[in-house]
């Protein structure tokens, strides 16, 4: 495949895609996320998705329909598991290898799980991604009590 391959489909990855159309680069640009959703904003979902304020076509970062005119391919729901440079290819969790001319690693950060007893109940949630508010969303209407 070749061209530029961006490992994240977050707010990095997608502002990347829309910079280097913006700049005039013609190539491939394909986005790999472990995600199946679009990219989209992380800080509203413990605030304004929670509330009910934002739903998921708020959060996104771009419509659908940015990706398909700027030519940039989202491969979403396969994240990448390991790179080789020497043969400047990433090997997505599916098995299939792909290759690149240039690879950007925009990956942001991972959640860090608490090591304190307890930690491992029924109930405990943690908050990184859609799916995690949306389930956390879904329970809090069963909840009888809170704590954060």
């Amino acid at each position: 495949m070749g061209g530029i391959v961006i490992v994240g489909a977050g707010q990095a990855g997608a502002t990347l895609s829309q910079k280097l159309r913006s700049l005039g680069y013609e190539g491939e640009v394909t986005i790999y996320g472990s995600e199946s959703v679009l990219p989209y904003e992380r800080p509203p979902l413990s605030k304004a998705f929670l509330t009910g304020e934002y739903d998921l076509e708020r959060l996104l970062l771009r419509p659908a329909g940015f990706y398909e005119d700027n030519r940039v391919t989202l491969r979403l729901g396969d994240p990448a598991v390991a790179v080789d440079p020497e043969a400047a290819s990433v090997t997505l969790q599916s098995g299939e290898t792909i290759a690149y001319d240039k690879l950007v690693l925009a990956t942001g950060s991972r959640m860090r799980r608490l090591d304190v007893p307890g930690d491992d109940l029924a109930g405990v949630r943690y908050l990184r991604t859609h799916d995690d508010a949306a389930q956390l969303l879904a329970g809090l209407g069963e909840a009888r009590s809170v704590a954060v």
